[in-house]
């Protein structure tokens, strides 16, 4: 059924990025069920999954050289996918960036999840950026690409178009032969310092971003267990991930019970409490005390209603005020000529009938003049 229903929701939204890992789920016990999310990987070149980070020997060929292969590491959108079919949760009070000095920021991350045994697994890690350290670095980079040649295609013809040099044989960073541009000696300095200013300056602007972002990379690998990198051959398989979801007996009436309330108390933590209305007797579920206020989101629009209460429809603490005036007058002696509030002078404003103080104060506040509980609900004004 479960396959069905995933090939009948691919089908449906073919048209689409559909954003949904595929599941295998497997009952362990009354309670809960391993759930394994399967997480595809996209290794075209423009995807933003992974990234190359180098290339390691795959054996030799017939000749007896070496044949080396690309390797890649996942990048952020996937190690975000990966977390999110993980169920890995960050607590969002150990989960923040500081910014240390002028130059310096530091972010730190703390992520929890559940591993298939049951238990929990947590991990905290920091990244730090300094600005004085990263502006040192690009220097010495492009010194000594302006050296020993720019390999890269693209950054060597843009090189050659601005700055004087020259062409020589020479091989990139993965051994592969190449044609690279040398910087003439006369504009070395002015290529080294437009190429850290244009670095530096993106940096700038990101860095805090990028401090946050290596925190919560560095979490996830490490509770995920993944490698620093695969092959495409490896990248070819996804990954899969299992993970213990809760998944009780709803056939059982108690179990669907305790289920209802602990799924209304989940609600009332984020939203307020939730009545549950049930005819059952109590099961032994302790009864939380709401924190929610109304009183503070009175003046948020998300909150307002469309429709005002009319006076056909009172509102429901105003039914409830009205229910209780309305037994204690059904409470009072039939001989009220004795009793201290009529001889204060409490009369209806509009009938004459004498009024107990309760009523003349509720009618005071609600109508502005004292009438009895016949006329209020006559609507008397």
């Amino acid at each position: 059924m479960q396959n069905n229903a995933l090939a009948e929701i691919q089908q449906k939204y073919a048209g689409c990025n559909l954003l949904m890992p595929a599941s295998t789920e497997v009952q362990m016990n009354p309670f809960y069920k391993i759930t394994v999310m399967e997480v595809p990987v996209d290794t075209s070149e423009n995807s933003g999954d992974v990234f190359k980070v180098g290339s390691v020997k795959a054996g030799k060929n017939q000749q007896g050289k070496d044949i080396w292969v690309e390797t890649f590491s996942p990048a952020k959108p996937l190690l975000m996918k990966l977390a999110a079919a993980a169920g890995i949760q960050f607590d969002p009070d150990h989960t923040y960036g500081t910014r240390v000095d002028q130059n310096t920021y530091k972010a730190k991350a703390y992520g929890a999840m559940r591993m298939p045994d049951g238990t929990g697994k947590t991990h905290a890690d920091e990244k730090v950026i300094c600005l004085d350290d990263e502006e040192a670095n690009f220097r010495i980079e492009f010194m000594d690409k302006s050296i020993k040649g720019i390999t890269d295609n693209k950054a060597a013809k843009s090189a050659a178009e601005m700055f004087k040099g020259k062409w020589i044989d020479s091989s990139d960073k993965w051994g592969n032969k190449c044609q690279a541009y040398v910087i003439d000696d006369s504009d070395r300095e002015k290529y080294i310092e437009r190429s850290v200013l244009v670095n530096m300056t993106l940096l700038r602007k990101t860095a805090a971003e990028k401090a946050m972002t290596g925190a919560i990379n560095r979490v996830i690998r490490a509770l995920t267990g993944l490698k620093g990198q695969y092959t495409k051959e490896e990248l070819s398989k996804p990954f899969a991930i299992p993970r213990v979801t809760f998944s009780p007996d709803y056939t059982d009436l108690e179990v669907r019970k305790v289920v209802l309330s602990q799924g209304m108390n989940s609600i009332g933590s984020l939203f307020g409490a939730v009545p549950v209305v049930s005819s059952a007797p109590p099961i032994g579920i302790p009864e939380e005390k709401s924190v929610f206020d109304p009183e503070e989101f009175a003046d948020n629009p998300a909150f307002s209603s469309d429709t005002a209460p009319t006076i056909d429809e009172p509102p429901m603490q105003e039914e409830h005020e009205q229910n209780r005036f309305d037994q204690d007058q059904r409470q009072e002696p039939q001989t009220t000529q004795s009793a201290p509030q009529e001889q204060a002078g409490y009369v209806c404003d509009s009938c004459g009938s004498t009024i107990s103080e309760k009523v003349y104060e509720y009618s005071i506040d609600k109508f502005g003049r004292p009438l009895c509980v016949k006329c209020q609900r006559g609507g008397a004004r």
